[in-house]
């Protein structure tokens, strides 16, 4: 679950373009009736997250390209827990940046985003040097039971 399909393989899959967390992806579908601007459920890292459609019918996508699979337009119960989400998001942030400064680590988090099925809880850092942050991880697991991944975060210019 979560590494795709090679496009090549696949026969009579339909492609659309899937705008998560601010980056866009392509995926396919097969029998849906997709609309640009609905929020459907994808295929994930080892789950399944909550996106919006942003472009139907892609065709110019290279054969070799790897694609994750559109499951379904996501249910009104699915989207109403989309403010909880965000609410969870800013917590985590906030004791994770509260760890930091406790460590005493030369960095700082910028953003806390779970994939919607919290499976993973993804921290957006900036650093000016590497950072031994193995530490900062397993506290963060502990409290959170949830896959932890650090991702380095571009500084703005």
């Amino acid at each position: 679950m979560g590494k795709g399909v090679p496009l090549r393989r696949l026969s009579n899959a339909k492609l659309c373009t899937v705008e998560l967390a601010g980056k866009s992806e392509v995926y396919y579908y097969n029998d849906q009736t997709i609309q640009k601007g609905e929020l459907v459920i994808v295929e994930a890292d080892r789950g399944q997250d909550l996106g919006k459609v942003v472009d139907i019918d892609v065709s110019d996508a290279s054969r070799d390209l790897v694609v994750r699979r559109l499951y379904r337009p996501a249910t009104e119960a699915e989207i109403a827990t989309l403010p909880a989400k965000a609410h969870d998001e800013a917590k985590a942030l906030l004791v994770c940046q509260a760890k930091i400064k406790e460590k005493g680590l030369p960095m700082q988090v910028v953003s806390a985003e779970y994939q919607w099925d919290r499976r993973k809880l993804t921290f957006h850092f900036v650093a000016e040097e590497r950072v031994d942050f193995r530490e900062l991880v397993r506290d963060m697991f502990k409290l959170y039971k949830t896959r932890i991944w650090m991702c380095a975060a571009q500084r703005p210019r």
